[in-house]
């Protein structure tokens, strides 16, 4: 059977001998029921294979956009964002699937906006936990990545939200000691953000992993450095993750000083040269964990030399370890950046203009057989993660004030991976 055109997919996957030919000849007919299920089967059978399916792949990914498109029609934030204003003598007569794919999602046609797919069930998610790792910088910010979405999704799936406490500015190697306590003790930050006493803490069954920023390359260190807690992740997801790298901490790495000042981890030159990446960082917030301060590490470990290296040193056991990846990515211009990294993103167009003012798009993604792209977002690196700065921290600039449908991306994300059988 030779599959040339998958019904609304607008794919150009040809697949010659398909190893799903159920899958792919009901993609033909638009049946889109036996898609849904024929998917689910072939990853209880054999997740690693069908998540390296090339043809399953591209249905996963507009399967969840589909379902992010959804979402966001249920969301009056996510709508309010996507109008676009009209001149008084126009009309602008688009349906607001198509809106809102053209304000969030990056490379989506009108025929996929418009297809239509059946509705996602809603799951109940009680006794499942997303375990996520923060990024760079976490704490230091004014506000905490997905802030106002955690507590939401809690509520609306029955699933706990534990956040693992890594420590802002360290190696990815020091910090996966906290996601094993996370894992193992149920220590970390709850869905308000807040830490969780000692006393309180329950440790989670199965988890679905989920970093962002430099957080995707800590959690990844941890699955590589822990083989014998892999079996308890069931999915992992790169929000954003620095898989490879980037060239703006290349930058700000190369004029790093050899030998920093140790009286304080925000003092002096280290200071000016973390608000070269995060200028709205707040130093009254360093009180804890001082003496694990280390910058050179902590941006050492998300140059592009670093990354790709430990790729490349640890491909086949990041394949071999068959655990469903999928990668969500950002995709910005300079007029949408606040105006203090708008060298960067000029500096990444000179290697992609797809990029999200701090990475690439390719950097997003982990170069691993069974690793899923889901989605190109429209929207900045903090955009994709964080609510709206408050104002007197914006520094005078009109682009923090994060507009992205953040709870529906995420929501859509939760629905996902219940639909194909990675969430009870």
């Amino acid at each position: 059977m030779c599959v040339r055109w998958l019904g609304y997919l607008g794919s150009d996957v040809v697949a010659a001998s398909p190893g799903y030919p159920d899958i792919a000849s009901a993609l033909v007919r638009n049946d889109y029921d036996e898609v849904i299920r024929g998917v689910r089967d072939a990853i209880a059978a054999d997740g690693a294979a069908a998540l390296s399916d090339a043809v399953i792949q591209e249905w996963l990914g507009r399967r969840y956009r589909n379902i992010f498109l959804t979402e966001c029609g249920n969301d009056a934030s996510a709508l309010r964002a996507a109008k676009v204003p009209m001149p008084i003598q126009l009309i602008d007569r688009r349906s607001s699937r198509e809106l809102v794919a053209a304000r969030f999602l990056k490379g989506v046609n009108r025929q996929e906006s418009q297809a239509l797919l059946p509705d996602a069930k809603e799951p109940k998610l009680h006794g499942s936990t997303l375990l996520f790792v923060p990024g760079l910088m976490t704490g230091l910010l004014p506000v905490m990545a997905f802030q106002s979405v955690w507590g939401r999704i809690e509520k609306r799936f029955g699933l706990r939200i534990l956040g693992a406490d890594v420590h802002p500015v360290r190696s990815c190697a020091d910090n996966t000691a906290d996601i094993k306590l996370a894992l193992e003790k149920g220590r970390g930050f709850d869905a308000d953000s807040q830490h969780i006493p000692a006393k309180d803490a329950k440790k989670p069954k199965d988890v679905i992993l989920l970093g962002y920023d430099k957080g995707a390359a800590d959690a990844l260190t941890f699955l590589v450095d822990n083989p014998k807690l892999r079996d308890r992740v069931k999915a992992f997801v790169g929000w954003a993750g620095i898989f490879g790298g980037s060239y703006i901490a290349d930058d700000i790495y190369s004029r790093l000083d050899a030998n920093p000042p140790s009286n304080s981890p925000l003092s002096g030159p280290i200071s000016k040269m973390l608000r070269q990446i995060v200028p709205v960082v707040q130093a009254d917030r360093v009180t804890t964990r001082l003496e694990q301060y280390d910058v050179d590490a902590a941006i050492g470990d998300i140059t592009t030399k670093v990354r790709t290296q430990y790729l490349a040193d640890h491909v086949d056991e990041i394949n071999e370890m068959g655990i469903p990846t999928f990668t969500v990515e950002g995709v910005t211009s300079l007029r949408e950046v606040p105006y203090y990294q708008a060298m960067g993103v000029l500096q990444l167009n000179s290697y992609d203009k797809n990029n999200d003012m701090l990475i690439t798009v390719g950097q997003a993604r982990l170069p691993a057989a069974n690793s899923t792209r889901l989605a190109s977002f429209r929207g900045h690196h903090w955009d994709l993660a964080y609510d709206p700065f408050p104002w007197f921290t914006r520094m005078g600039s009109l682009n923090v004030d994060h507009k992205f449908a953040r709870y529906p991306a995420m929501a859509a994300l939760l629905i996902l991976l219940a639909e194909i059988g990675l969430m009870n």
